[in-house]
């Protein structure tokens, strides 16, 4: 639940990504309040996983701003962002991918702590406290020096959110998180970012599980062709959706579903 506080966490002005003439995203413009959860769906390709990629600086935006808690990014048509303010941003965000991209070598707690060790430059013993800390926070401190081998997927993506909230960004974002697990394997998921939400963690999700957005999201804003189409409370976008591209989209993904 979002907070009173008059600045937001996420302020996104104008935001433009191009991939040689594919304008992928086309003037995005929002923000997201501190302990608020945006929900982002819409059609694959509409530039949702774009969007996240840019706001931690995985992908250079072609044009536009990014402000994310104290760090300002102002990117001008043509040129590159400096490698120092990509780096203060992306220390902001916690990534949480489809694949996990967990180090196949390293235990659950070393994946944890590798950002703490390299890029904060913790002493290791001090790392391994906070990664513990966090492992049992997603349920997996018993399987702190398991390898990922031996890991089902709802177990790798929690130790992949574990990972990601022991930087202690100011959000997390998720690209799709359940979309490569079994079935069976998305609650557990799912259930950790329920808790997350509840604690009031600032996240931004794309997903396709529309009960989650139902549940647990302040808001919803649906993307097309990297436009915003409209946004706001799960109720409205999601039950009586104002433009009749959201419609259509929610209608033929329910239909995709057998719902």
């Amino acid at each position: 639940m979002p907070t009173n506080d008059s600045k937001p966490i996420v302020q996104v002005e104008n935001l433009h990504k191009w991939f040689d003439l594919l304008h992928v995203l086309r003037g995005v413009s929002f923000t997201v309040d501190p302990q608020e959860v945006l929900v982002l769906i819409g059609r694959s390709g509409s530039g949702k996983s774009t969007l996240l990629r840019c706001l931690n600086m995985l992908e250079e935006p072609s044009a536009g701003s990014i402000t994310i808690g104290p760090v300002s990014v102002r990117v001008e048509p043509g040129k590159h962002v400096d490698r120092r303010q990509a780096t203060a941003i992306r220390l902001q965000t916690g990534m949480v991918f489809q694949e996990f991209n967990l180090f196949p070598h390293m235990t659950a707690l070393q994946n944890v702590i590798e950002g703490l060790v390299t890029v904060k430059k913790l002493p290791r013993e001090e790392a391994a406290a906070i990664g513990e800390k966090y492992l049992d926070k997603v349920g997996l401190l018993p399987k702190r020096d398991v390898h990922p081998v031996r890991l089902s997927g709802g177990q790798k993506q929690r130790v992949a959110i574990a990972r990601s909230l022991a930087m202690e960004p100011k959000v997390l974002l998720f690209d799709e998180p359940t979309s490569a697990l079994d079935p069976e394997l998305i609650g557990e998921v799912l259930d950790v970012m329920r808790r997350l939400a509840l604690e009031g963690t600032t996240m931004m999700v794309v997903t396709h599980e529309m009960s989650f957005a139902s549940d647990v999201a302040d808001r919803v804003l649906y993307l097309d062709h990297g436009v915003i189409v409209e946004q706001g409370p799960p109720t409205q976008i999601l039950k009586s959706p104002q433009d009749e591209r959201t419609a259509v989209f929610l209608r033929s993904f329910l239909e995709s579903r057998g719902d």
